[in-house]
């Protein structure tokens, strides 16, 4: 009895591996056909837009023995390309900076040449304004620092709906009857735009804005309006401050934080509420420029700009490459002067910080004997989800 029983193990394990071994055959065979059904679906790669290279791929575009991306076709003249490297090579950048603009005349030196008016600067926002010129919105360093001292650390007296404008902005008034824009943090630093969204759907960032007026520095631009940081208490510096239309606003959420509203044309809801942790929010402060009124400013629709369509999302600037050569550099503002090379900074910036959303920029025309600079303003959709530009 005992002999059969290891007979009939015998047998079975025999057949067992034969059987294993002749579907693993099988499979083998039959691989190509068997594993589709268990594979997961692979989605093609969209193709980027003509304008998009990706940042990695950057140097090998300009190497002459590389393999290039199939998206990417370029038509370099290498010879061209020599002749710039050499052109470059020969220029003295410090010197080109000196001429540029070799006087700058502020605001100071401009009313006293012009009518005899002595400007007042008793706190740092006139002193600041004094010094704007025709070449820069500022240059002395220790001016910039005490006034983005007092933006942080100066009383607040009054806060105000600031109107106008597609998202929440308060005015805010100090103790020495000056003012400055705040704009409450919505987004942490880190956080990444959805790529679904639109440019113009998206809500501001407040540290953009603070980011912008350093980076617009580092370059040597200084076009940026200073902006500093701030965290202010709900309760006392805003609420117990605040006007009666912007009060109004003000709620206590599910979770005990206060939060408040106030009115602007997006976002200016319940549902889109700025709430304290329990009643401190940090934002941006932004110094105010000087009134329109004394020192007038021109405000100039970008032939850049983006659609704003979600049925037509390229604009011509974008699928024409001869675009600048013949809608720009034909208007009459961009064809003389300085103001086309400005533009280019404007928008050298402008990818840097990853903003997509230049629609308009301002210039003083207050100094009428020279062509003003291109203001850097209007910051606050910078950067997002930079892989979308």
């Amino acid at each position: 009895m005992r002999i059969y029983i290891r007979k009939l193990a015998v047998i079975v394990c025999i057949t067992s591996f034969t059987t294993i071994i002749l579907l693993s055959v099988i499979r083998k065979d039959e691989s190509p056909e068997w594993l589709k059904r268990y594979e997961k679906p692979k989605f093609p790669r969209p193709i980027p837009h003509a304008g998009y290279v990706q940042e990695q791929n950057i140097y090998k575009f300009m190497t002459e023995d590389s393999d290039l991306s199939p998206f990417f076709v370029p038509h370099i003249n290498w010879t061209l390309a020599k002749q710039l490297d050499q052109y470059l090579f020969d220029l003295n950048i410090l010197e080109m900076i000196s001429k540029e603009c070799p006087i700058n005349e502020t605001l100071r030196q401009f009313w006293k040449n012009s009518i005899g008016k002595v400007v007042p600067e008793r706190d740092s926002w006139e002193k600041f304004y004094a010094d704007i010129g025709n070449c820069d919105v500022y240059r002395d360093e220790e001016v910039v620092e005490n006034l983005l001292n007092d933006l942080t650390k100066l009383p607040l007296k009054s806060v105000s709906i600031m109107d106008g404008g597609t998202q929440v902005k308060l005015i805010f008034t100090f103790e020495n009857d000056q003012q400055a824009v705040f704009k409450p943090m919505r987004y942490g630093r880190d956080y990444e735009s959805d790529p679904n969204h639109f440019y113009f759907g998206d809500f501001e960032r407040h540290n953009a804005e603070i980011a912008t007026f350093h980076m617009d520095k580092i370059l040597g631009f200084r076009r940026a309006v200073p902006t500093v940081g701030r965290i202010v208490n709900l309760t006392s510096d805003l609420l117990g401050k605040a006007e009666k239309r912007l009060a109004k606003t003000f709620f206590i959420s599910p979770a005990k934080n206060l939060c408040f509203v106030s009115k602007c044309d997006y976002y200016c809801d319940t549902t889109h509420a700025i709430c304290g942790t329990p009643d401190t929010r940090e934002g941006s402060v932004q110094v105010f420029l000087p009134d329109e009124s004394s020192v007038p400013r021109k405000h100039i629709k970008s032939l850049y700009r983006r659609t704003y369509s979600k049925q037509n999302q390229i604009a011509e600037w974008q699928r024409n490459m001869n675009y600048c050569q013949e809608s720009v550099k034909t208007t009459s503002y961009f064809a003389h002067g300085r103001t086309l090379l400005d533009l280019v900074d404007l928008h050298v910036m402008d990818y840097l910080i990853g903003n997509q959303d230049r629609h308009h920029f301002e210039v003083f025309s207050i100094f009428s004997n020279t062509p003003s600079y291109s203001l850097h303003l209007d910051n606050g959709r910078a950067l997002i989800w930079q892989d979308g530009l």
